[in-house]
């Protein structure tokens, strides 16, 4: 910052005439000209004005004022008295550097008398610029020390969204407007770590028009009740006499289940009445105890895979809770050029393993920057739905090479001393070492910028059993214009022993229309699998998903999303289409 220097030039005047011996020259008389009007009484300064030609000449010679590219100053306007008074504070302090470097044979007498003339002309603008600047530097000193924090910056992420859907012989949901907001204090303490805080809120935990659709007291309520019907009709036969004898139904006989409406109420009432026919049929109170325990576990178990292809369906930034709570907390410091550690008391397995390019970048811990269809943004078969929790991780990229290997670990109640699996079996329990608890190991090989490949597997405990999960994840750039990707997993152990596939592929063509535009294609299947339960599941959801990126600025985009599922639930049934509108701001 240039500054107001009280020193006099005739100090300097006299320190260039011990050293170039030219004091004889330098008088009181050869400075007046008694010709020329003083600037000091005029209001402005005219490039006609001796004044305005001096410090031209002074700024030319020494360069103390480089307006233009060529380091050249052009002016050719009048300036007001202040707007000159800056000028020749800045020849002043260009040639006090010349001097104090000892460039004393550098500076013309001549010069130094006609800057001695300038500051007594100017001497009363020069001193209000003094204390404005030493006003300016007071203030400025209170912000720095009284700022929040010199290493923290704030980032944020706001999404609109749009939404509604449809179905066939299905109640349509309501159109829908919900929001999603994500604050990110990233404080850095040496300049090469992390500490990641960030906030978020919503509009509500209510479902969007995917998750309403494929609600569990839809088709899933419907197969159970059809099974269970089936199966109560078929014992009450073999007990006592064939329905269609006498024209009458299991609901005229007070033991059907259509007329009941939640999967609660389906469930209870057919464990009561097969319990009833057991005995009757002379079942024993153990065998017949240990039929309805496998009955309700095989309910519990299709219910949470049901859950499970629900949420796979769901937009990724829908059901966010209101009120701005911690989502995120993590800390990532480098061990080594290329070693890094992260540890997160409140974070995602996402936010470390399972990166795409084109199907969740997941850039600055905010994503939604592609796809919306949380089954398409990562595997989550390998991640068990990724659900929070507290945890570490560890990226080794050895000599900065094209193999990278990392791990993470999260339990899912690491910070809470009660128990709320998402696949909630009460025999999970809590803390950092216990269960539910997931742990994922990632090798990538990334030869070159276009190609990546990284080869996953993933391991703990689910729902009180063990889950054990293989899975790859490809990306390959064909073209600046076009991208291809794929996720695949395979699970050795998952709850109820289906040992299910999951896969997704797709395609990305980054700025297809203009710089910044991206559109996407994706379809992928979350659960493949042979029903070997109550055989609930009779055939296999498919996810499609169609969005167009439109890139308005740097801080906006604008994105029409698509939505096709077939066979929701894995149950045959009606397609549902979905559409949305999403908007999202960043600052």
């Amino acid at each position: 910052m240039n500054c107001i220097y009280p020193v006099s030039v005739l100090s300097l005047l006299s320190l260039a005439i011990a050293s170039q011996s030219f004091a004889q020259d330098a008088t009181p008389e050869t400075l007046s000209e008694p010709q020329v009007t003083s600037v000091s009484q005029l209001s402005d300064v005219q490039p006609t004005d001796w004044a305005f030609q001096a410090l031209q000449s002074l700024v030319e010679r020494y360069g103390t004022i480089a307006g233009y590219p060529d380091k050249t100053f052009r002016g050719d306007r009048a300036m007001t008295r202040y707007e000159f008074a800056a000028g020749l504070n800045a020849a002043l302090d260009r040639i006090n550097e010349l001097l104090a470097a000892g460039l004393t044979d550098t500076v013309r007498k001549e010069d130094l008398a006609v800057l001695q003339r300038l500051q007594e002309e100017f001497s009363t603008e020069l001193a209000t610029l003094r204390g404005r600047v030493d006003g300016l530097e007071a203030r400025t000193a209170k912000l720095e020390t009284q700022q929040f924090s010199t290493t923290t910056k704030l980032r944020g992420q706001v999404i609109f969204a749009l939404n509604g859907g449809t179905q066939a012989d299905s109640p349509d949901p309501n159109a829908i407007f919900f929001s999603r907001s994500r604050l990110n204090l990233e404080t850095s303490f040496t300049g090469k770590d992390l500490f990641l805080t960030q906030l978020q809120a919503g509009t509500g935990n209510n479902s969007d028009a995917a998750g309403f659709l494929q609600n569990e007291n839809g088709a899933f309520r419907n197969r159970i009740a059809g099974i269970g019907e089936a199966q109560i009709q078929q014992q009450f036969e073999r007990i006592f006499f064939p329905l269609s004898s006498l024209g009458v139904t299991l609901e005229d006989l007070g033991i059907g289940l259509a007329n009941f409406q939640t999967v609660d109420q389906v469930r209870d009432a057919y464990s009561g009445i097969t319990a009833t026919l057991n005995l009757e049929e002379g079942l024993s109170p153990t065998a017949n105890q240990a039929f309805q325990q496998n009955l309700l576990q095989g309910i519990e178990t299709s219910r949470t895979i049901g859950r499970f292809l629900q949420t796979n369906s769901t937009l990724d930034y829908s059901g966010v809770a209101p009120n701005f709570r911690l989502s995120r907390l993590s800390y990532t410091f480098p061990v080594s050029p290329d070693f890094r550690i992260s540890l997160f008391p409140q974070g995602f397995l996402s936010d470390f393993v399972d990166s795409n390019r084109y199907a969740n970048n997941n850039e600055g811990s905010f994503g939604a920057t592609n796809f919306s269809t949380f089954g398409l943004v990562n595997n989550q078969l390998l991640l068990a739905n990724d659900t929070p929790g507290a945890g570490a991780a560890l990226t080794w990229n050895p000599g900065q090479s094209f193999l990278t290997l990392r791990a993470a670990y999260r339990a899912e109640q690491g910070a809470l001393a009660t128990t709320n699996s998402a696949f909630g079996n009460s025999s999970d329990r809590s803390g950092i070492f216990d269960a539910p608890n997931l742990a994922v190991v990632e090798l990538e090989l990334s030869p070159s910028k276009a190609f990546a490949l990284r080869l996953q597997y993933s391991n703990g405990v689910q729902a009180g059993n063990k889950y054990e999960v293989l899975g790859a994840n490809l990306e390959l750039a064909i073209a600046k214009h076009l991208g291809l990707f794929g996720r695949f997993g395979y699970a050795f152990n998952f709850p109820g022993d289906i040992q299910p596939t999951a896969w997704s592929a797709g395609v990305a063509f980054p700025d297809l229309l203009r710089v910044g535009d991206l559109a996407g294609i994706s379809v992928g299947q979350p659960l493949t699998f042979q029903d070997n339960l109550l055989g609930i599941f009779n055939a296999t959801q498919t996810n499609y998903e169609a969005f167009y990126r439109f890139q308005i600025s740097d801080r906006l985009s604008i994105s029409p999303i698509f939505q096709v599922i077939t066979n929701p639930g894995n149950i045959k049934d009606d397609t549902a289409f979905t559409a949305t509108l999403r908007s999202i701001f960043t600052f």
